[in-house]
């Protein structure tokens, strides 16, 4: 009976799996950003880029951002680093605008980057996070564009770093925030673009409305 059970849950997720390995290129997408800082005891807004190549489900990607404080003289900072993502679920559920079918998929992140505050004050940053995007295709039902909006939440923490120089340390004035670990809890709002394979492609065609019940547009009969 186990067996069956584990045969069973490995057959439904087949198709799954398939569907995760239908990008042709990288995905470039940005994303507006809010964040609030514990060890700066400040709010900040900016905006992020990013090159993410997937490889089944399985993720890497290069990211870099730019951040204002909201309060008037606010600091300001400037971040570069990457991500790993594992891609957890993901659902092909009917698009609310157009009939055809979008990705609906739920990531993991575990992300580290370096912190500019300025050009004296620099930070290294981890933590995780987790995503929800909705991805979908191009206009046309020959075109190989992949779009993809999502939302996602990360929570950083930022490593303590002793002094470099104690000496120099010890005979300056002290700063409450320097060196002090904190939690910043970072939220964002973004897109990307691709281009997936022509057999990833067809689960996003545009469709007749009265396409809707054939069994090719089920998640697990869809490659």
């Amino acid at each position: 009976m186990r067996t069956a059970s584990l045969s069973l849950l490995s057959l439904l997720a087949l198709p799954s799996v398939a569907a995760a390995e239908g990008e042709r290129s990288p995905m470039f997408g940005g994303s507006l950003t809010y964040m609030s800082a514990a060890d700066r005891d400040a709010e900040l807004v900016g905006a992020q880029l990013e090159l993410a190549s997937w490889h089944g489900r399985l993720g890497i990607a290069a990211e870099g951002s730019a951040w204002q404080g909201i309060s008037e003289g606010g600091p300001r900072a400037v971040t570069a680093g990457g991500s790993l993502r594992l891609q957890l679920l993901d659902w092909l559920v009917p698009s609310l605008l157009e009939p055809r079918g979008v990705e609906l998929a739920v990531e993991l992140h575990g992300v580290v980057e370096r912190v500019w505050w300025s050009a004296d004050d620099t930070a290294d940053r981890y933590g995780f996070g987790i995503a929800v995007r909705m991805r979908g295709g191009g206009d046309e039902n020959d075109s190989p564009l992949l779009a993809e909006s999502r939302v996602y939440v990360r929570v950083m923490r930022t490593r303590d770093e002793p002094p470099r120089n104690l000496a120099h340390a010890a005979a300056m004035p002290v700063d409450p925030t320097a060196g002090r670990g904190g939690v910043a809890v970072i939220l964002g709002l973004g897109a990307a673009f691709g281009a997936g394979k022509p057999r990833y492609i067809e689960r996003f065609r545009l469709r007749h409305s009265f396409d809707w019940g054939r069994p090719e547009l089920s998640p697990r009969t869809v490659r």
